[in-house]
């Protein structure tokens, strides 16, 4: 049953359905979660990993993750949960050489999302940011003050 909940709606192994999958989980956790990016670490950002991944850096490994993100719901698991393949948690579950695969893409299509939301926070930070006035001695001197 599981492995059915798991695989029930999985995509193509293809940079496009990692992107698409990533998009979507990270948008996922934008609502349930805002500002989940900050708590990952790219150089150690690996899918495959359950400590290391998106859910275990945040929430401190994969299956709890799932539960704290509201993912997966224990109480009518697993109809009513949603699938971590979907929403690019985890690889499609076929065989090796294709979950190594997928596991390469959804690690780039993360590394983009994150990337993104760290550029739209620093562009924000920046925005807001008072316009630099500059130093006292860089300033025109004030004719009037001095006469």
């Amino acid at each position: 049953m599981m492995l059915r909940w798991l695989r029930r709606h999985a995509e193509p192994v293809s940079w496009a359905s990692a992107c698409r999958r990533a998009v979507r989980g990270a948008a996922y956790l934008d609502r349930v979660d805002p500002g989940w990016y900050r708590h990952v670490d790219l150089d150690r950002l690996e899918l495959a990993d359950g400590a290391r991944c998106v859910l275990g850096q945040r929430y401190g490994a994969f299956f709890p993750g799932l539960t704290r993100a509201g993912l997966l719901n224990l109480s009518s698991a697993p109809l009513g949960s949603l699938s971590p393949v979907d929403y690019g948690f985890l690889c499609v579950q076929v065989d090796e050489a294709t979950q190594a695969r997928d596991y390469a893409l959804l690690n780039r299509a993360w590394r983009r999302e994150i990337r993104r939301r760290r550029r739209r926070d620093a562009s924000a930070a920046a925005q807001d940011l008072p316009e630099f006035a500059g130093a006292a001695h860089e300033r025109e001197p004030d004719a009037a003050a001095h006469q």
